[in-house]
């Protein structure tokens, strides 16, 4: 999981911290001026990149990588 981040895509980022920042698809969708389909395709990717299966190993990975407090 560590060398994984860096597989990650610059929005596929984004779309991780905002997720384990408490925000729905809905809300990151807003805020990336996206839609909703598109941040799913995104959290997709990330969750299968890293090798996580929900929102709160979504967080927990998160907090492991000091992405957010």
């Amino acid at each position: 999981q560590e060398d994984s981040y860096r597989l990650l895509t610059d929005r596929e980022k984004e779309v991780l911290q905002l997720l384990a920042e408490g925000r729905t698809n809905k809300e990151v969708a807003s805020i990336l001026e996206v839609g909703v389909s598109t941040v799913e395709t995104h959290r997709a990717n990330l969750m299968q990149k890293l090798g996580l299966h929900n929102t709160a190993e979504i967080v927990l990975y998160a907090v492991r990588k000091s992405l957010v407090s």
